[in-house]
């Protein structure tokens, strides 16, 4: 039977004081960290769910530690369960999310080209909270991030409600993901879409720094960027 002591006493034996120390740097969040490292994180995950006290781990509050959240998005995201019971799940664990890598993690382990999906990513992704917001931008662009839901994927874009640093940072990411999948996808996302000089500056700069994106593509990013 899970309770805080116990997940306590099992994050603890993997504490890692100097990745924590260098990830304190990259994240902020309210949460107490340990320091355990993502793969490791990704494979307690996998124990507990083969242990079949998955529920029961998800079900503990509060939620004390910063590695402790990132394990519930984790399993959320990676159990096998209906569909409908993973987007409620989904859902309701956004409101724990107060990270960009603890949100992200979480949609790297949620691999389905089920256009259910993507129709409830976009709905996330037009919440006015910003983290279930990114929480959809992400989940697009891990999964969707194609010509065949580019009308979807420019919906999405006008669609988004939530403001700030880490919601531009997502669509950047998402339209440059899209052009380093198709050609011309990103740049007609960056022509056709109601998004901000700043989040196509974003879009602009991961383009360039992306090895999957051609010069050509690079170049016209950068004249729509400073247009």
């Amino acid at each position: 039977m899970w309770d805080n002591e116990k997940i306590t006493a099992l994050l603890k034996k993997h504490e890692d004081k100097k990745y924590k120390e260098f990830h304190g740097g990259l994240t902020f969040t309210a949460y107490e960290r340990i320091g355990v490292r993502v793969p490791v994180l990704r494979a307690l995950a996998k124990e507990i769910i083969k242990s079949g006290e998955w529920e029961g781990f998800l079900s503990v509050r509060p939620i004390l530690f910063y590695e402790q959240a990132m394990l519930c998005g984790i399993i959320s995201a990676s159990v096998k369960e209906p569909y409908g019971d993973k987007i409620k799940r989904l859902k309701e664990f956004s409101g724990l999310i107060d990270d960009w890598a603890v949100c992200d993690v979480t949609c790297s382990g949620l691999k389905c080209k089920d256009d259910r999906l993507f129709s409830d990513a976009c709905a996330f992704a037009a919440s006015s909270d910003m983290w279930l917001a990114r929480m959809g931008l992400v989940i697009i662009l891990g999964n969707f991030a194609d010509r065949k839901h580019l009308c979807g994927i420019r919906e999405a874009i006008n669609s988004v409600r939530a403001k700030g640093y880490y919601i531009d940072m997502a669509v950047g990411w998402l339209i440059c993901t899209v052009e380093s999948h198709d050609q011309g996808a990103g740049i007609e996302l960056m022509l056709t879409t109601n998004v901000s000089q700043t989040v196509r500056k974003i879009a602009a700069g991961k383009m360039r720094d992306s090895y999957r994106v051609s010069d050509e593509s690079k170049k016209k990013a950068k004249e729509i960027a400073n247009g």
